[in-house]
């Protein structure tokens, strides 16, 4: 039976004594029904060392629901992974004939959750590490948003549970919404096209309310104008970044790591351009998300004598 260790009291745990090849090819649904669990408690899964070839990576993430690739729209002349169109290569290295092998570079990767600008958003993503830098490699960093969300100042959650947000994206962009930005004259603000979702989503297994926010900074917040959507925006990531309550670590040659996007953000510190760092990435669909009801307070009057 594998063994988990939690790794921070706010985020991660450590999965050992797996072998992840083996429940892929047994398809053991009790296995994946439990990581599933751990994954709703700790959020991330850590599992080092494991040896998946490419169609067992998929298996894996397919064991835990439908596959959603998330692809650069833009990056069409990279070529990630011949033979598996649901992988996506995260690198910074390129192809003898200089073709990117895949999307990403070395610069760092601030704060964010995968996927928002989709209609239905991920829910998982998994990150197989291939190659990693020798010489300071970076840590992916983590941030529990259900945490960070129950430190906010309740005058402001209050106000955040009756507002959506649109989920923009300045690099991909859904199907649903090609016909939308097509039809923009160039360098319009294209910050109203997208999905709109609460600012404060619940958590479907656990009930806990947490932020949601899109990746690129300043959304457009309904019923609010430009400026005040402008400044509530700078407001929370203004606590974001404050938060230090926080975890990371390297994803090494043959680490595989899960996390749940609901509910947190990671981001990805620099490394050197000149040193080799290739990831496996799968996304799986998630559900529509849920919007938090701030609970009524109810204060009993006194009964007249």
């Amino acid at each position: 039976m594998f063994t988990i260790t939690e790794l921070s009291p706010s985020i991660g745990a450590d999965v050992s004594n797996i072998d992840l090849s083996q429940v892929v090819e047994s398809k053991d649904t009790a296995v994946v029904a439990e990581l599933r669990a751990a994954i709703h408690k700790y959020f991330v899964l850590c599992f080092r060392k494991q040896h998946l070839t490419p169609d067992q990576f998929v298996s894996l993430a397919a064991a835990f629901g439908q596959i959603k690739t998330l692809k650069r729209t833009t990056a069409t002349v990279t070529t990630h992974v011949d033979g598996h169109p649901r992988i996506k290569v995260v690198s910074n290295v390129s192809n003898d004939d200089g073709r990117p092998i895949g999307d990403g570079g070395s610069s760092e990767n601030h704060w964010h959750t995968d996927g928002t600008y989709l209609p239905r958003p991920v829910e998982l993503t998994f990150l197989y590490g291939r190659e990693s830098p020798k010489t300071n490699p970076p840590k992916t960093i983590f941030m529990n948003l259900c945490e960070l969300y129950d430190r906010l100042p309740s005058c402001l959650t209050s106000h955040l549970s009756k507002l959506r947000c649109i989920h923009y994206s300045q690099f991909n962009f859904a199907p649903e919404y090609a016909e939308q930005i097509a039809a923009l004259p160039e360098g319009a603000d294209r910050r109203h096209i997208g999905p709109k979702f609460p600012l404060v989503r619940v958590h479907p297994h656990t009930g806990r309310p947490s932020l949601y926010l899109p990746r690129q900074r300043r959304c457009l917040i309904e019923g609010l104008t430009l400026g005040e959507s402008e400044k509530l925006s700078d407001l929370l990531w203004t606590y974001i970044e404050g938060y230090s309550t926080t975890w990371g670590d390297v994803i090494g040659v043959d680490d595989l790591f899960v996390f749940d996007n609901n509910h947190t953000l990671h981001r990805r510190e620099a490394f050197d351009c000149s040193e080799r760092r290739i990831l496996w990435h799968i996304t799986t669909e998630g559900e529509l998300p849920i919007p938090y009801t701030v609970p009524v307070q109810v204060t009993r009057s006194r009964r007249r004598r």
